[in-house]
């Protein structure tokens, strides 16, 4: 069950259509004539809960097994309200962990300890005929905690439970992950190694001078750059469909648009790079890059976010620096900009964050210098 919302070109109203069932058997429910947009969105989400509860009553409450009940809240929860990624995330654990190990209890009799002995048996580690070690890490096995206390939650809701017996299930504490971060002068060194690669260069200095997610870079059009203003809107990213291929999901919330402000060096770099861009297809014809990106791989289309991050990983190591991931850039990108005291809610916007809370999370590392410049800026101040 899915909804979407968009506006009638008829009467300039907005509508909501709700696609119900699956292929060959699908129907439709609409709904028209709202004022705006927020009126279409709430009258959808009553009409879906409507259509809920009428499939819940369909079930047989008494002898469904967790399992049974999973595929029906990926179905009904995760698949309409989730991005297509998260959605496959918690497809995969469903179906290759937690239906395998507790999916043929009946759900109204799974018990904490249960789910507590399932936590203790992904934890645990021996070692495979092949030598390879088994076992998962505490922090993907809190993920399924996450996902087995949602899933639970909304059993309650429905009516299925009484109680969510995984909340108190005791998940393991994961150790923070050790983000990797570069000087500016390292970062400078990174550069110039990177610059062997023509092909992915581009996007390797792109996404240190901007903190965007690969994802976001992936999905950049040459529509997106405003030159300008020196703004690069950010409005979508570019997943891995899992039946093949790449998507794009639209990132605009309540009509806003994000944008990055780009510096001179990365503004004068794009200009450059888009008459590459424009003489490459002046040559090759229309047929090449045919989606406008403003990255691309030799074919003129997405790419390969494995190809990229192979690239900067020799890059890495030419440069003789410690070894990060491609997310690292965008970590790097933050940390030097609060180390420059620009004001944190400046890096949470560029970096795309919901709160600004998250930004001082993720680079508390950062805070302790803040405060000692901040001593001492107050210092000068009073002599």
């Amino acid at each position: 069950m899915t909804g979407s919302v968009r506006k009638d070109k008829k009467t300039n109203k907005y509508m909501y259509v709700i696609e119900i069932g699956s292929k060959g058997n699908r129907k439709r429910k609409v709904g028209k004539n709202f004022k705006t947009q927020r009126e279409a969105k709430n009258a959808m989400a009553n009409a879906i809960a409507e259509l809920q509860k009428k499939e819940i009553k369909l079930l047989p409450k008494n002898d469904l097994t967790l399992g049974d009940y999973l595929d029906y809240w990926l179905k009904t929860y995760a698949m309409p309200n989730t991005s297509p990624n998260t959605f496959n995330t918690y497809e995969r654990i469903v179906r290759v962990h937690l239906k395998p190990e507790l999916g043929k209890i009946k759900l109204q009799e799974l018990t904490t300890r249960q789910i507590q002995d399932y936590y203790t048996d992904k934890l645990s580690i021996g070692i495979e005929k092949d030598g390879v070690f088994s076992g998962l890490s505490a922090q993907t096995v809190k993920h399924h905690h996450r996902l087995l206390c949602k899933a639970l939650n909304d059993a309650v809701d429905w009516v299925f439970l009484e109680i969510n017996v995984a909340k108190k299930a005791k998940p393991p504490k994961p150790e923070r992950y050790k983000i990797t971060t570069y000087t500016a002068d390292e970062l400078k060194q990174l550069f110039e190694t990177a610059k062997a690669s023509k092909a992915h260069y581009p996007i390797i200095f792109t996404g240190a001078e901007t903190g965007a997610r690969l994802g976001e870079l992936r999905a950049l059009t040459w529509d997106d750059i405003d030159y300008s203003n020196k703004r690069i809107y950010i409005t979508k990213t570019a997943y891995d469909a899992k039946s093949g291929g790449v998507k794009i999901r639209d990132l605009t919330k309540n009509g806003r648009d994000r944008y990055i402000t780009m510096g001179k060096s990365l503004l004068a770099f794009l200009v450059e790079h888009q008459k590459s861009h424009d003489e490459a297809k002046k040559g090759l014809g229309n047929s090449f890059n045919p989606l406008n990106l403003v990255f691309n791989n030799q074919n003129g289309n997405f790419f390969d976010p494995r190809e990229v991050l192979k690239t900067l990983k020799k890059a890495i190591k030419r440069a003789n620096l410690k070894n990060a991931r491609f997310h690292d850039l965008r970590h790097t990108h933050a940390t030097l900009l609060l180390q420059k005291n620009v004001h944190p809610k400046v890096v949470s916007e560029r970096l795309g964050h919901t709160k600004i809370g998250i930004t001082l999370d993720t680079y508390s590392h950062v805070i302790p210098s803040l405060q000692e410049n901040a001593v001492e800026v107050f210092d000068e101040l009073l002599e």
